[in-house]
């Protein structure tokens, strides 16, 4: 079951390749150096699956890069975050140090925008039902295909060699295509019968034929299936209006590569389009009958195409094979495969026991609190907007469901975005007994936390001055300055510039704060 941090991950991944790649390509094609449409095609195939499979293979492969250490410095001391949101201060590292040393927290952006920009957890169940619809309507264009491909009539032409695949005409299509993948069949608009010249059918059935000698209706039977995991991607459209494109632009420059007079096939697609045009509406439309495309076909038959690789062209390629190589070496140098793992939350699967879980700690249902977390390994997995189980039940107060999950090997330094930390929450709750508890347990007393600061920075901000002496006795720095996140300014907070009362702000300034 994939977690929605790794989607996350993967779908910005995704994202930014395609913004290093996909404008080169495009541009490529629309410039006058373009190479051969068939080449085209390739070249947006591969891409189309990089796009896909790359952002997969950084994220699974095991990144081993060493992590940066901690800088100490003679008045501040800055440390790097620690790649997740709810990054931990470890104080054992800093005991050293002097008490009234300057450490300051900055937040790297990244962490932050994943912060602000991580959705609800309901998205979890969105991407499944968008690939049902995709399914649907998979399902529906395949029910029309075959039953086209059924009621279809032969057509008998002594022209029109016996050759395969076999003609057959429909009378509820306005334009020609081909279907099926075991007994392919081209299926003509009845009307085309009368109305075209023997050499424009010629045309279209030789274009029909090379999407069939050239595997096309597999490939857009594929494309189909992928779009339906794809859909997720906001780039999937585009993509598959190129791969459309370059296949019709591929068997206009096969059809006309044999032809004495290219442009009588250009005419033939302006004929076939003004009889589509003055036709009933079609029971399935073709990519190629939008107008644009259309001028692109006409347009591309009769300027022609060099057929060869020009220098510019080679450039670009070469220039997105690089940018694919440099994206792949320096994603795993930057360890980005770790990161769906830190940020997170909780597995699809999880979201009922989970919910379970807490609901029962706030109800201070032990028997049932017991039952749970004997099932699975939900002690530490955090709930958003609830945080984990030993937070809740800090928040409920409730003291034998935190002695029974403490017993049960809990994290009390467990962290959750936005919710805390089970010390900050203690504090919070100005329960000085159960922070005693907390730090006897283990309880980092300088924990950071994205958006939360510290147990020490919270006490002196709500105004309990026995939690803040407290916290100070048992090793809080009071010159801890933690950054606030972006949609707070990005100012350095602290004890003493957060403090709520003079009393607390004197008491601070005896042990050594300052601004």
């Amino acid at each position: 079951m994939y977690e929605f941090s790794w989607l996350l991950f993967y779908l910005l991944l995704h994202l930014g390749i395609a913004a290093l790649t996909v404008p080169w390509l495009y541009w490529l094609g629309r410039s006058r150096w373009q190479p051969a449409p068939q080449l085209m095609l390739r070249c947006w195939t591969g891409l189309s699956v990089l796009l896909f499979i790359l952002p997969l293979l950084i994220l699974t492969l095991t990144s081993e890069g060493t992590t940066e250490s901690q800088r100490l410095g003679s008045d501040v001391v800055t440390l790097p975050l620690q790649a997740e949101p709810s990054a931990q201060l470890p104080f054992s590292e800093l005991a050293t140090a002097e008490a009234a040393t300057e450490i300051a927290q900055r937040w790297a952006l990244t962490p932050q925008l994943f912060y602000l920009l991580s959705p609800s957890v309901w998205l979890l169940l969105l991407l499944p039902l968008v690939c049902l619809a995709q399914c649907y309507r998979f399902y529906q264009s395949y029910r029309l295909s075959h039953r086209l491909w059924e009621q279809a009539q032969p057509v008998f032409r002594p022209a029109a060699a016996t050759g395969y695949p076999e003609l057959y005409q429909h009378p509820a299509i306005s334009s020609a295509m081909l279907l099926g993948l075991r007994r392919p069949r081209i299926l003509l608009p009845s009307q085309w019968l009368n109305s075209l010249s023997a050499e424009q059918l010629q045309h279209v059935i030789e274009h029909e034929r090379m999407h069939w000698q050239r595997r096309d209706l597999m490939a857009f039977y594929l494309q189909q299936l992928a779009g339906i995991v794809c859909c997720c991607s906001p780039l999937w459209r585009m993509l598959t209006r190129q791969l459309n494109s370059y296949r019709e632009l591929s068997c206009d420059a096969a059809v006309i590569a044999g032809l004495s007079q290219p442009y009588r096939y250009a005419q033939t697609l302006l004929d076939c389009n003004m009889k589509i045009v003055t036709a009933q509406p079609a029971i399935l439309a073709m990519p190629w009958q939008q107008q644009p495309l259309l001028a692109r076909r006409i347009s591309t038959v009769l300027q022609g195409s060099t057929g060869r690789i020009t220098p510019v062209a080679a450039a670009m390629l070469t220039t997105i094979a690089v940018v694919l190589l440099l994206t792949y070496s320096l994603t795993q140098h930057w360890q980005i495969a770790k990161l769906p793992k830190q940020y997170g939350q909780i597995k699809l699967s999880q979201l009922g026991p989970l919910d379970q879980l807490t609901h029962s700690i706030k109800q201070n249902d032990l028997p049932t609190v017991q039952q749970l977390i004997k099932k699975g390994d939900l002690l530490n997995q955090p709930m958003p907007g609830e945080g984990t189980p030993l937070m809740v039940a800090v928040r409920y107060e409730n003291t034998e469901v935190i002695n029974l999950l403490l017993q049960a090997g809990a994290d009390v330094n467990a962290s959750s975005r936005g919710d805390g930390n089970a010390l900050i929450i203690a504090v919070q709750r100005r329960n000085l007994t159960l922070a005693q508890q907390l730090i006897a347990a283990g309880a980092d007393v300088n924990a950071v936390v994205l958006a939360d600061e510290t147990a020490l920075i919270n006490a002196s901000f709500i105004g309990d001055l026995p939690m803040v002496q407290y916290l100070v006795s048992v090793g809080a720095r009071v010159n801890l300055k933690v950054e606030a996140p972006l949609m707070d300014g990005r100012e350095l907070r602290s004890a003493l510039s957060r403090a709520s009362t003079e009393e607390i702000r004197t008491y601070l300034q005896a042990q050594g704060a300052s601004l």
